[in-house]
């Protein structure tokens, strides 16, 4: 009894600790790792920044932002290098680039808008995600629903996101008017939200402004959206090809011309 008694008083309470000081050394592990990780994406963004510039021949990212910088440089812009690398980019929000604006003041000056707009879009031209035209009224880029909204939504998909931030950005120094066309094909909608295709191609428009405006700081007296629901086809809805070119947003920078009739 005198041996067992003497054990017990020798019993070690504190054995919590042990587990305590791991939990701390885990825990410390963790943050340290955290802190790597940031510094890390911090030198990949210096990287990037470097080698888009580079590849552009013009400053993409202003020196000391993180913002896109839309002065056009005379360097390897279709370089599929350079390309991909803007496709990846995130822009971050409000970063407000419209601050400074210039006007395209003819078909010409349009034109070679158009030129670089399709240089940087290569891809997703040639898969048919998007379509730009010229037209009396000014350059028209046709965002495919497939590419940004799911059938029957209005909400702009996450990979939809990041192709029209690009657009946005390279749309941002332009002080001409904007009109976001919404379109749809002939097929009626009715659900709880959109009772008919009218409401649902207007929500597509008004989402668009409304991103454009919120994350890149244009100016809300440039732009206004419509809704024209089946109304203004581009291709026959009696092909399935055809309808799938008829559900699209456009957007229409305006010629000079044509924005005066635009309501003040």
């Amino acid at each position: 009894m005198g041996r067992k008694k003497k054990a017990e008083e020798h019993e070690n309470h504190e054995r919590w600790l042990v587990s305590y000081a791991d939990f701390v050394t885990l825990l410390f592990a963790f943050f340290t790792t955290l802190y790597a990780i940031s510094t890390v994406d911090s030198q990949k963004a210096g990287k990037l920044q470097r080698s888009v510039n580079e590849s552009l021949g013009t400053a993409v990212f202003a020196s000391g932002s993180k913002t896109l910088s839309l002065s056009m440089g005379s360097g390897g812009v279709d370089t599929e290098a350079a390309r991909n690398s803007l496709q990846s980019i995130k822009m971050p929000p409000n970063s407000h680039l419209q601050a400074t604006s210039q006007i395209l003041k003819d078909e010409k000056e349009l034109g070679k808008f158009k030129q670089s707009i399709e240089k940087l879009l290569a891809p997703a031209l040639q898969k048919g995600i998007i379509r730009t035209h010229l037209e009396p009224r000014g350059f028209v880029i046709s965002l495919g629903e497939g590419g940004f909204f799911d059938s029957g939504y209005a909400e702009i998909k996450p990979e939809g996101i990041d192709l029209l931030s690009i657009i946005a950005a390279s749309l941002a120094p332009v002080g001409n008017q904007i009109r976001i066309e919404g379109h749809t094909d002939n097929v009626p909608i009715r659900n709880s939200k959109f009772p008919s295709n009218w409401e649902l191609s207007s929500a597509r428009a008004s989402n668009v402004v409304r991103y454009v405006i919120s994350q890149f700081g244009f100016k809300p007296e440039l732009l206004s959206p419509a809704g024209f629901a089946e109304f203004r086809p581009v291709a026959s809805n009696e092909t399935e090809e055809g309808k799938s070119r008829n559900r699209r947003v456009d957007i229409v920078v305006l010629n000079p011309t044509a924005a005066e009739v635009e309501p003040k």
